[in-house]
């Protein structure tokens, strides 16, 4: 549109489009139909009257008013032999005067009479007229009004279209006139215009092709088509809408703690221009509002901080366009909503309460808070890593085996919980261990943070469990005599006890009684040693021998083997928007080496006997 204030007619294009222009305009021969470079033309600039006649504009034409003795369409002609009057019209040269030179204009001028009132504008041509109504009007001579269409809403907004819908004209009448609706939309900023011809039984349309995030002027005209083209048009009703922008893109979940929840997005220079803002909402089902926060465009990541361990959170993006309600703001279709748990507090004092050789049994405390349904127990070398997952929530304690001597250790414990998509992890706690040398060295050493600290022996307890020896055949257990020891462990329902004057190794002791005999004589072979018990005697073995008597000569013979482990690893899997885990048991074969221990009799009778121990 060219302006205000104009009379506006719609004309159909070359090409069929609908395009306004007013009767007082005079598109530039170079600009398409419907565009910007049109001007209002005064007819009177150019000063056609003459001897003192006034010149009147009406729309693109112009009427002389002679002054008295003056007529002609320029008021260039005296009075010879007539009465000129004062206010005789004269009209435009171009104009049939079918009365020829001197005849009166009212019998040679068809809009001399104003057949078209004040409602159009007449406009003669070849002895006859035609009227071009002004808005609001239609009819041969702009005698019926032409009424707009009512209650203009938007029933959807999207990122390239608007469907908006209105009423006809409230009078029956005035329905009857109308042949149709033109709809034109308009960019705020001009770049953008378009009209589009919608029959009048329709009542909807559907802008398409729009630019997302951008502001519209919408109008919606009635219309009556005309046989010229001119056809005639109501006065607009009008509304300004505003396109969504496009959401973000690349919206993803970047890390997750008990207590915070990271997200990040991406916006493109091109197609979020428009983008002036960034919504980011979360909350917890049930919760009567979410919390939202609105960022500069120019921000693409976030963390929600103070969240509730182990609870799941709803989270979603959308992006806005327009600054204030005067820039009538939109708001695009939110991301997919991520469903997101928090993680579970972790356990917390994880300790070593006892160090072997090959094992480490670690104690803890339950997290304060949440429920957790198990824990994952990994053990971590710088070649390898081994998980097990034990489903117990109410385990506080639990003891590594396999281990390797002198190795240094990394062990974590990290609590489970599960949830209706999966299972949720903590973050580990870790513990580093050294497991003891196998040639007896007492230190042992632990750390929580990767710095050692040495446990030295403890004292002996102010209370042992009684420790019973085992008797050959159905004899009754005797108590033994106190043994020498640095430390007394009772684990999985065993007792052994750990000697200093012999190998540091857990051993089994065994009576041999001989019945009728004493130690006055001492009956034990291979350096061993003699023992009296109340009504017999037992022998002492030294490392390597075995038997009754110490008889047998034994050795470890080490031979290659395999062992079966097991690991259980998670798998992050995404449904719906959603992140849970899958755990999966794999079983792995590791090449071992394995002892064989033979014995053999030192006396006269060979006798050999053997079985195959795993490397302790």
């Amino acid at each position: 549109m060219c302006g205000r204030g104009c009379v506006w007619a719609l004309v159909e294009g070359g090409d069929g489009q609908l395009v306004l222009l007013s009767p007082g305009l005079r598109v530039h021969p170079a600009a398409p139909l419907g565009g910007h470079c049109c001007r209002a033309l005064d007819a009177c600039e150019s000063g056609p009257c003459q001897n003192g006649g006034e010149c009147k504009s009406y729309g693109g034409s112009y009427l002389c008013m002679c002054p008295e003795g003056f007529f002609g369409y320029h008021c260039e002609t005296g009075e010879v032999g007539r009465v000129a009057r004062h206010g005789a019209a004269a009209w435009p040269a171009g104009t049939t005067n079918a009365a020829g030179p001197g005849a009166s204009p009212a019998a040679s001028d068809p809009c001399f009479s104003s057949p078209c009132g004040s409602r159009g504008y007449c406009l003669p041509s070849n002895g006859t007229h035609s009227c071009t109504c002004k808005v609001s009007y239609t009819g041969k001579s702009c005698e019926k009004e032409l009424l707009p269409p009512t209650s203009l809403k938007v029933e959807r907004v999207e990122d390239t279209g608007v469907l908006i819908s209105w009423h006809p004209p409230e009078d029956a009448a005035a329905r009857q006139l109308i042949d149709g609706y033109a709809v034109t939309y308009v960019s705020l900023d001009g770049s953008y215009r378009r009209t589009d011809f919608v029959d009048r039984s329709r009542s909807a349309h559907q802008l398409r092709a729009l630019a997302s995030g951008r502001a519209y002027n919408i109008s919606v005209f009635s219309v009556k088509r005309n046989v010229n083209n001119k056809n005639d048009i109501s006065r607009p009703i009008m509304l300004t809408t505003r396109t969504r922008p496009r959401p973000v893109e690349g919206f993803e979940i970047t890390n997750v703690t008990a207590s915070t929840i990271t997200v990040q997005w991406a916006l493109h220079r091109l197609k979020h221009s428009t983008v002036s803002r960034v919504r980011v909402s979360i909350r917890q089902p049930g919760d009567l509002a979410d919390r939202t926060v609105e960022l500069n465009s120019s921000v693409a990541k976030y963390t929600f901080l103070d969240l509730q361990p182990g609870e799941r959170y709803v989270v979603h993006v959308t992006t806005l366009s327009g600054l204030g309600t005067e820039d009538h703001p939109s708001e695009s279709l939110a991301t997919a909503p991520f469903h997101v748990w928090t993680r579970p507090l972790p356990p917390q004092n994880l300790t070593a309460s006892r160090v072997t050789a090959t094992s480490v049994s670690m104690a803890w405390e339950q997290p304060p808070a949440g429920a957790v349904e198990g824990y994952i127990i990994n053990v971590t070398t710088a070649q390898s890593v081994k998980s097990r997952y034990v489903p117990n929530g109410k385990l506080v304690s639990y003891t590594v085996r396999d281990l390797l001597p002198g190795q240094r250790y990394r062990l974590s414990v990290t609590a489970v919980q599960n949830t209706e998509q999966g299972q949720v992890h903590s973050e580990p706690i870790h513990l580093y261990v050294t497991t003891l040398q196998r040639d007896g060295t007492s230190e042992r050493r632990w750390s929580q943070a990767g710095h050692p600290r040495v446990l030295r022996n403890r004292l002996p307890p102010a209370f042992l469990p009684e420790l019973r020896l085992l008797a050959d055949h159905d004899t009754a257990e005797e108590p033994s005599p106190a043994p020498r020891f640095t430390e007394l462990v009772d684990g999985r329902g065993r007792i052994s006890a750990r000697f200093g004057a012999v190998l540091g190794k857990s051993i089994t002791v065994k009576t041999r009684k001989c019945e009728g005999q004493n130690c006055s004589v001492n009956p034990c072979k291979n350096g061993g040693t003699c023992a009296r018990d109340a009504e017999s005697y037992h022998c002492d073995c030294r490392p390597g021998f075995k038997g009754r008597l110490c008889e047998l000569a034994c050795k470890k013979v080490p031979h290659s083997c395999t062992r079966l482990y097991s690991e259980t690893k998670s798998f992050p899997v995404w449904e719906g928007g959603t992140c849970h885990y899958l755990y999966r048991r794999v079983y792995k074969v590791h090449q071992d080496i394995c002892y064989k221990e033979s014995c053999e009799s030192t006396g006269s009778e060979k006798t050999t006997s053997s079985h195959t121990l795993k490397k302790p």
